[in-house]
Order: structure tokens, then C-alpha cells, then sequence
């Protein structure tokens, strides 16, 4: 699965790619962190406040920092 951390670079940000990461060891399987940090790619998919989380292209987070178990909740899910 791929999970999309998108945000310049902020304190907010960087919690999340830690929280996301953090859920993959837990889930285990094959899935993969990117950081996204362009404006104009985050523009184009409707992303208004960030932090924000992918799943696989779909957003399921935006303008908060989601704990691991909810990242965890949703790669299980």
C-alpha cells in the first residue's frame, strides 16, 4: 500500500511520516512512506490544509496529525 504524507516540511509533517512509518512496522506487509512536499502536486489533489494522509491515492486525512493507531486502524482495515 502506498501512503502519501503530504506537507512542506512543518513540525506537523514530520510527526505524521513518523506516525505513518511507525504504523507500517506495526502492520507489517509491504507498504510504502513518501513524502510529498509540492505545492502544486498537493493542489492538484485537492489538499487545503496539511498535514494530510493518502491511502493508495485516497485522502483520509487532512489538517491533522494522525496517531499511529489511526493509520494502523486504516492499513488494517
Amino acid at each position: 500500500m502506498l501512503i502519501e504524507v503530504f506537507g512542506p516540511g512543518c513540525a506537523k509533517c514530520e510527526t505524521l511520516v513518523k506516525h505513518a512509518k511507525a504504523a507500517v512496522e506495526q502492520a507489517g506487509g509491504d507498504h510504502q512512506v513518501v513524502k510529498v512536499s509540492d505545492y502544486a502536486v498537493m493542489a492538484a489533489r485537492g489538499i487545503l490544509s496539511t498535514p494530510a494522509l493518502a491511502l493508495d491515492g485516497q485522502l483520509k486525512f487532512q489538517g491533522k496529525v494522525a496517531t499511529s493507531a489511526e493509520i494502523l486502524g486504516l492499513l488494517q482495515g
